[in-house]
């Protein structure tokens, strides 16, 4: 008997669940919602957060 793990995206914007082989990915492998063309990229603004320099 065998089983095969099947993993679920789930979109925060609509929360539309699909089996995630079933979703469609950017070229960076971010999914894209199959239902209202939302993207799980990571927010610009974590990504633009200065760092503070601690001096020791």
């Amino acid at each position: 008997m065998s089983f095969e793990w099947v993993s679920y995206f789930t979109c925060h914007d609509c929360g539309l669940q699909k089996p995630s082989p079933e979703v469609p990915y950017d070229h960076l492998g971010y999914a894209i919602c199959p239902a209202c063309g939302a993207e799980t990229r990571p927010t610009t603004a974590a990504a633009t957060t200065p760092s503070t320099m601690v001096d020791g």
